[in-house]
């Protein structure tokens, strides 16, 4: 499926990028991921609440809870009043500063090898799609909200704000030069809007169709394979995981004596999974209908260059130890 879709390898490549970053992070700054992204999150937005930071992150309400109160315990984020936004303190703001320095360096490094003028075609390809996806993610909130999917005034509110959770730390508003962040806003608009989509025409969350495109894709998977896939809280995976087999749509098993779980789509898994892939395809070719097949071949190009650089920054991490 990745080979087909754009957005996939999209999101393959920021999975990579996350993946040679967490190491970089927890040396670097330290405290566990989720408290890392509540820091430039808020940080570049100027204040969030904790239903803004549920609705951008995708985490579960009592997840991000837990995540918020530690960093209010020790003096990095506070707000006036209950229900109010969240801000930085002196030190959550001097933790964005660092994360953002070491984001800085790590885009370098990602970047590496890249003629200037690539960079520059492929920022622009990556704004008109973000702009693209702006589109497609309200009129998909019109859609989800006459469905009853969210309510009216819901579907009325506005765009997603720009500066969701990224695998790297980056946000919105980053400087000009800096690809990452490009790329992670325009990964927000496709996921928030495709996770209407999914809702509202096969009753899936985005995340329960992320779990069932990659097993149906790559059958048998492993789970313990899949949770590190996702990069998500392993309950939540789980959990998942056991929606996903009570509506029928996948089964584990074990085929060995050993511990090991595979999961394997159903026939109606599978048939759901081709269901779903044919609407994304759809999706994508309404994306990128004002963009040429010059623009498309070329950026296809770029994100497999980006994604080979994003491996190497893997590998390395990984031999470092």
């Amino acid at each position: 499926m990745h080979l087909r879709l754009v957005g996939a390898r999209l999101f393959r490549l920021l999975r990579l990028i996350r993946e040679s970053g967490l190491p970089v992070y927890e040396r670097e700054i330290g405290h566990k991921e989720i408290h890392r992204q509540l820091i430039i999150m808020i940080g570049f937005s100027g204040g969030l609440s904790s239903q803004e930071i549920v609705a951008l992150t995708g985490h579960e309400k009592a997840q991000v809870s837990r995540a918020i109160k530690p960093l209010e315990q020790d003096g990095f984020i506070g707000r006036e009043r209950l229900r109010a936004k969240f801000t930085l303190l002196p030190p959550g703001q001097a933790m964005f500063e660092r994360i953002l320095a070491i984001g800085r360096a790590r885009d370098g490094v990602l970047t590496a090898g890249l003629a200037a003028a690539d960079l520059r075609r492929f920022a622009g390809i990556t704004e008109q799609l973000t702009a693209q996806a702006a589109i497609m993610y309200a009129e998909e909130r019109r859609l989800s909200g006459e469905a009853g999917i969210i309510s009216p005034c819901a579907s009325a509110s506005g765009a997603l704000p720009p500066w969701p959770n990224g695998p790297d730390g980056q946000a919105s508003r980053p400087p000009s030069t800096l690809i990452t962040p490009k790329l992670i806003s325009l990964a927000a608009y496709m996921k928030r809007s495709a996770m209407l989509a999914y809702q509202r025409t096969h009753g899936l969350s985005h995340f329960q169709w992320h779990v069932l495109s990659l097993v149906a894709d790559c059958p048998p998977m492993p789970l313990a394979q899949l949770i590190l896939l996702m990069g998500r809280d392993k309950s939540q995976v789980g959990r998942t995981v056991s929606y996903l087999e009570r509506a029928g749509l996948v089964v584990r098993s074990r085929p060995t004596r050993r511990r090991d779980i595979v999961l394997e789509p159903t026939s109606a898994g599978a048939e759901m999974f081709r269901s779903m892939d044919e609407l994304a395809m759809n999706r994508e070719a309404v994306h990128w209908s004002a963009q040429g097949a010059d623009n498309r071949a070329f950026y296809i190009e770029m994100l497999d260059k980006l994604t080979a650089n994003a491996q190497a920054m893997v590998e390395r991490e990984e031999a470092a130890g």
